[in-house]
This record gives structure tokens, sequence and C-alpha cells, in this order.
């Protein structure tokens, strides 16, 4: 038996457990939603729960790229700039979240979000505690701390973001409703955010489930986020990784970012794990056919041998980084490295390559002479052997070699070379 007294004592810190009446801990017993604001959910004091994110002036400041706008981006503006409640669903790992926050963050809102595969009830419904008053006692429901904050902020505009939307759980969807249909938390009524949601099909997860009736319809039209863009969703990548790793590093992955199956992958398990290898400096037990190991398995099952052969130049690629070796010039004037390092065996097999004259395009599974530009770069593979492809990445680093050494020469055999009056850089 649990004392009124106590009870009265500790209303922020104790709930009852739905028909049994014994209490149990708030959840959000001692957060202070002000100290959480800026950081996310995972690093927070809310076990993943909610997160509090405020526009900066550069979000407020920079404008709308209207180039930059696909179609996913359109139909959310339609709706940001409406202030109508969305729901978002589409396959995993497309950038539904941050582009979701970016573009509200530029109309000037407050984002709250809420993971709602982590939540319970009492996280949207409020917690019931006991009041004493002169007609006795009876329940209230104490606000979540996430709600308290935008009651404590009425003057600003607030996005309330429900992530994972259709993996909640039944009884979470019913404490949905009075916040979506009536914006109204714990009997107040809101008038300073609306509710955006966003989810995935039910193919992707098993606990995934249909929206009830009237969530649906509240957030009609839905909308399908069309994934394949990978463009736009790198362009919200470079913000948050151009400066922790480099440009080049993040350009390097968006120029072969069809090798991987979304780009959640190429940010979770490629540059936040080559940002810890290089916090904790333990890089050194690796070498590239390691890094290879990793990145094949993220790689789509389907790749072309060239596309592997690219795969192992990226494996590289991710080694000389690790070493210094790679182009990490940033902003603050750190001083540019040589990106154009070529091994010494690779170097001799592009040679033996260009001596042979294995400049080749694959046209309708023909193999077919094809001189080089760098307008054609892309299309072109050398072929040194029957089981070694090395691809267009490596024969522009070979360019640029030559051209540093102010070299000009095409890609024929080498007496079409010297009958046109080019030198052959081999006999150099």
């Amino acid at each position: 038996m649990i004392k009124l007294e106590d009870f009265m004592n500790n209303k922020t810190n104790l709930l009852f457990e739905a028909g049994r009446g014994r209490p149990k801990k708030n959840p959000d017993a001692g957060i202070d939603p002000e100290k959480q604001v800026g950081k996310a959910a995972e690093d927070n004091a809310t076990g993943g729960r909610w997160a509090i994110d405020e526009p900066t002036d550069d979000d407020a400041k920079t404008p709308i790229d209207k180039e930059s706008l696909n179609k996913n981006m359109k139909r959310l503006l339609m709706k940001l700039k409406s202030k109508e409640d969305f729901f978002i669903m589409g396959e995993a790992g497309w950038g539904k979240t941050s582009i979701i926050k970016s573009l509200a963050k530029k109309q000037g809102r407050s984002i709250i979000t809420v993971y709602l595969d982590k939540a319970e009830a009492v996280d949207l419904g409020g917690i019931p505690v006991p009041v004493q008053s002169k007609n006795g006692v009876h329940q209230e429901l104490a606000m979540p701390a996430w709600a308290s904050y935008m009651l404590e902020h009425k003057d600003k505009k607030f996005l309330l973001f429900f992530d994972e939307m259709n993996q909640a759980a039944p009884d979470v969807q019913n404490a949905l409703m009075p916040i979506v249909l009536e914006h109204e938390i714990c009997g107040v009524k809101f008038d300073n955010f609306f509710v955006g949601a966003a989810g995935n099909f039910e193919s992707e997860n098993d606990a995934v489930s249909e929206l009830s009736g009237p969530l649906k319809s509240r957030f009609k039209p839905l909308i399908i986020w069309e994934s394949g863009d990978w463009a736009s969703v790198f362009k919200y990548l470079h913000k948050k990784w151009d400066d922790k790793l480099s440009k080049n590093f993040v350009n390097k992955f968006e120029e072969n970012a069809e090798l991987f199956v979304n780009p959640r992958e190429v940010e979770h398990k490629i540059f936040k794990f080559v940002q810890e290898l290089k916090n904790e400096g333990d890089f050194d037990y690796f070498e590239p056919e390691d890094y290879l190991d990793r990145l094949e398995g993220l790689a789509k099952d389907d790749l072309t041998r060239e596309q592997k052969t690219t795969l192992k130049l990226l494996a590289e690629y991710i080694y000389n980084f690790m070493q210094g070796k790679a182009d990490e010039a940033e902003s603050g004037g750190r001083k540019k490295k040589d990106i154009n390092m070529v091994g010494e065996a690779i170097l001799n097999d592009i040679k033996l390559g260009m001596k042979r004259g294995y400049i080749t395009q694959q046209e309708n599974k023909t193999t077919v002479r094809y001189g080089i530009s760098r307008e054609n770069i892309v299309k072109v593979a050398i072929e040194c052997d029957e089981d070694k492809v090395l691809n267009a990445e490596l024969v522009e680093r070979i360019i640029r070699k030559f051209e540093a050494e102010n070299i000009t020469f095409k890609f024929e055999k080498d007496s079409e070379w010297k009958a046109e009056g080019y030198k052959d850089p081999l006999e150099d």
C-alpha cells in the first residue's frame, strides 16, 4: 500500500500501472527537456525515446534551392508550407528523416522527434498522478517532458515528428489519436505544432503494421517516398560528413554510391565506421583486404566484374585515407595531400594494358576499340588479362599522372600512336 502523501511528494516520479494499482517509474523522471536540446536521442537522457532539435541561424538564412528539389521533397514541402499533418512511407535508408528535419528547420520550425518503436503509451498520453483537492483525491495526467517543452515555448513553431510510426504498438497508436486528430495532449489544446510522421513498408520489417483508419485518413494524401535518388540524399550526407571526414572522402563514395544498397548503409557502416577508427587510432591493424571484406558485405549482390574492381579501389582508398595518404584537404588551411598515388604493381598493370592496346568499351556484349577522353572516361575499362579488369577510375588517375608531366597521348596500339606522331610514355 502506497500512502497518499508519498504519491503527492513523488507525483512526477510515479505512475499507476493500468489496472493493477502498482506504482511504476516515470520514464521522464528527472529529465530537464531544456538540457536535451540539440542532443541526438541515442546520446541524451531519454533512452532513445525522444529528442529536441532547434533550427540554427544558418537553417533559417539558407534558402531552399529550387533546382535541388526532387519529387519527394516537393511533396513534403507542400505539406510543410500548408501546415498539414503528413505521413511518409518509404524504404529504410533513403534519407526520409534527414530531409524532413532539414526542410522543416528551413521553415523556422523546432522539431520534437518521438521514436514510436521505443515509446510506451505514457510517453504520449501522459502520466496519471493523484491530485488532492477540496473534493478529495483524483487523477490527472502529467505531460511528457517533450510536450511540456512545447507548452513552455508557446512562441515557437514546432513540427512534432513521430518516427517509425507504423511500428507503434496498438496502445501507443490509441494514445496518438488525440494528438494527431485534435492536437491535444493531456487535455491541453496546442496551436503551435502540426504532426509529421514516417514509417517503412510492411515488406521490410515484420514489426510494421497497418495504421488505424482514423490515423491514416488524417494524413491523406500519404507521401510514398521514391527511393533510388542517391544525389539528393548525398546532398544531406555532405552537410554532416564533409567536416568530420573530408569532402573528398564523401565525394569518393558519392561517385560510387550505386554499388551499395542504400545511403544509410553508406553513412552508418562506412562513414561512422571510418570516423570511429580514426578517433580510436586503431586503424594500423587493418589492410585494404580487411576494408574490402566490409565493403563487400554492404554492396549489392549483383555487381558486375568492373564494379567489383571498383569496390577494391574503394577499399584501397579507405586504407590510404587512414594512413594519411589520401586527399584530406578541408577548410581551415590544412595542407592538401597527394591523391594521385598509384601502387607500383597497379601502375605496371595499367602500363601493360596500354602497351597491349587493351582499351575497350562494352557494347551489346561485344568488345570494341574505343578512344579515351574525359567525357567518355566512365564508359571505359582496361583489360589486362582474362582475370583482371582495371576500371575507369584507374584510367583517370593515370591520365592525371601523365598530364602532370605534360605528356600528351591517346590510348591506341603502339603502331597507331607513333604513326600519328604521339610519344609513347612507356618508353621513357
